[in-house]
């Protein structure tokens, strides 16, 4: 369990929403204790913040890209928001800054 779920960075728990991202690695959605993160995680296992909903206290749920691998489709379950997050997506690194989605 999170220790402190109100910390930024890897405290994530309680990943129930699962994608493989077409540019290596997965994406989880977390609903867990604490804030509600969207988490990649890196083909070797490094964990790393993508999203966080500070609209409430609902979860990320179904992330999922389109064809094209350019816009990951995600839902928070409450009120029933359905967001698109768009790239340029890179391939996620193990580094301790920088990873995630290129800017």
């Amino acid at each position: 369990m999170n220790p402190d779920p109100d910390t930024e960075g890897t405290n994530f728990d309680g990943p129930d929403n699962i994608t493989v991202s077409p540019h290596g690695g997965l994406i989880l959605a977390e609903d867990g204790d604490g804030k509600s993160h969207l988490v990649g995680v890196t083909a070797q296992g490094k964990a790393y913040p993508l999203a966080l909903n500070q609209d409430s206290d609902s979860e990320f749920c179904g992330p999922a890209f389109n064809a094209s691998g350019d816009t990951l489709f995600v839902n928070i379950q409450n009120p029933g928001y359905t967001l698109a997050i768009t790239g340029p997506w890179g391939r996620p690194s193990n580094a301790a800054h920088g990873t995630g989605p290129k800017k």
